[in-house]
């Protein structure tokens, strides 16, 4: 089981292993670059979908809606996850422009990137020394030099699917229904539901369930918060729905997946011998 990331970030900096299951497609305020290193990996930016094969990398700019669709069993790869103002001298193309394609095969990068992917693939997931920002800074430098970008079109952040995702990213940890919902954005219930199954291809409970199990993922690494507790976190009303949700989507029980992470997390204590 790997680590999951998640809509809403602390991190400034996160590297480290991609989603290991289909995700639907969400947005958030921050760059989200895969580099796939092993299977392969469907992959949608903006409702267009690409095919990962070993060694491509693919990104997804601030607020462009993108999702995991489709992942091989022997599917590995990191994700690079920062805010555009990490490293200043980026921040104005991550704000402004788009990539003319948005993956990048792996015949078609400069060959310095391979051995940077490959050092930062090492980087233990809590590191928090400054090689996590060094190696992100080269790791850009070059890959603008194989990823062409043009100018954002300055209407892109007002499409409705847009508005829908970003007030679902705000709000999917309080009571949430299509009514609720469609009224809070003033459009009709049949226009948004139309806009989950016509363009996000997912329900919109399924959808509000996925953002909630994955910030519960985050929630059960905090072993002062009980599963109770978590669950009405996350917005359920009760446990027992938080429990079918996440075996649902998770496949294991939410016990199972905390004292998962503990033992990973011993694992990687020193030796006290």
């Amino acid at each position: 089981m790997r680590n999951v990331f998640y809509e809403k970030r602390d991190q400034t900096v996160f590297i480290g292993t991609f989603c290991d299951h289909p995700f639907p497609s969400h947005v958030h305020d921050v760059v989200e670059i895969i580099c796939l290193l092993s299977g392969k990996l469907k992959f949608s930016v903006a409702s267009q979908s690409f095919l990962l094969e070993r060694g491509d990398i693919i990104a997804a700019f601030p607020s462009i809606p993108h999702s995991y669709d489709e992942l091989s069993e022997d599917a590995q790869g990191i994700s690079l996850i920062f805010s555009p103002e990490t490293i200043g001298e980026f921040t104005h193309a991550f704000r402004t422009m788009l990539p003319v394609c948005p993956l990048l095969e792996k015949k078609k990068q400069a060959p310095e990137l391979d051995p940077i992917i490959q050092a930062m693939s090492r980087i233990p997931l809590k590191d928090k020394s400054p090689l996590k920002l060094g190696y992100l800074h080269i790791f850009l430098s070059y890959l603008f030099t194989c990823m062409p970008l043009h100018q954002m079109e300055k209407n892109i952040h007002s499409s409705l699917s847009h508005q829908v995702l970003h007030y679902i990213s705000e709000h999917f940890t309080e009571p949430l229904s299509l009514e609720s919902t469609s009224r809070a954005l003033g459009i009709s219930r049949i226009h948004l539901s139309h806009i989950f199954s016509q363009q996000l291809k997912i329900n919109f409970r399924q959808y509000i369930n996925t953002l909630r199990i994955n910030h519960a993922c985050t929630l059960l690494q905090n072993a002062s918060y009980s599963i109770s507790e978590i669950s009405y976190m996350c917005g359920y009303e009760n446990p027992r729905t938080f429990h079918r949700a996440f075996l649902s989507i998770c496949q294991t029980t939410p016990n199972k997946y905390r004292n998962h992470l503990f033992e990973v997390t011993s694992y990687d204590k020193p030796s006290q011998e």
